[in-house]
């Protein structure tokens, strides 16, 4: 398969570096009310624009929790759940496919000192190794594009993805239905979000073996 040409590589990430300096730019405007207000003028279309929108707060890394509040406030629990789970694949895998674009095979990171030895690390852990990195308070789209950069599975970024992800988007969702949208309060219940995920990743590691003892 042919590389695309250089100049092609490079509009996107020009259009990411404009939409992510813009988005610095207004940070202080860019709240969950606020997204929640300009989604809302959707009507009955507000679940596709929710999923665009995500998108383009994860390329320019606006935290996965602001739009996990705002898809509680328009959807409530349930439907805020899933609308917050499908936005954060549809975002994250834009990243992901967005790093393995620009690169295209023209560097192998496996290369590149240090770098090299955490992706292939990344690589051997699989799906666990992105639902990790889903719970840590690391940027989102610093993971999407490092993990666009490794040789992980897409299946496996996108089901570590969903796994990771959804104890945050069980608990801001519920915030945003509740109608809290204040962004340092909801930052406490980080904290209870990142617990639920580490267990789940842990019981999905022992019970396996466990099972496996038995007759």
């Amino acid at each position: 398969m042919s590389r695309p040409p250089l100049w092609l590589r490079l509009i996107p990430v020009g259009l990411v570096l404009a939409g992510a300096a813009a988005a610095y730019a207004r940070r202080d405007a860019i709240t969950p009310g606020a997204i929640e207000a300009g989604i809302g003028l959707a009507g009955a279309w507000m679940g596709p624009v929710f999923v665009l929108a995500h998108v383009a707060a994860s390329l320019v890394s606006v935290p996965r929790w602001a739009m996990a509040i705002v898809a509680g406030l328009l959807f409530g629990l349930a439907e805020g759940i899933v609308w917050s789970l499908a936005g954060t694949l549809a975002g994250t895998s834009a990243g992901f496919l967005l790093a393995r674009f620009v690169n295209s095979g023209a560097f192998v990171p496996h290369d590149l000192p240090r770098v090299g030895s955490w992706i292939a690390r990344a690589e051997a852990g699989g799906w666990r190794t992105v639902a990790l990195a889903r719970l840590l308070p690391v940027p989102g789209a610093a993971v999407n594009y490092g993990f666009g950069l490794s040789a992980l599975s897409y299946r496996d970024f996108a089901f570590g993805t969903l796994l990771g992800s959804l104890p945050a988007a069980a608990v801001f969702a519920n915030l945003g239905a509740a109608g809290w949208a204040d962004p340092e309060a909801a930052r406490m219940e980080l904290i209870g979000a990142v617990a639920l995920g580490l267990a789940l990743v842990a019981l999905s590691v022992v019970l396996p073996r466990f099972l496996g003892r038995r007759p």
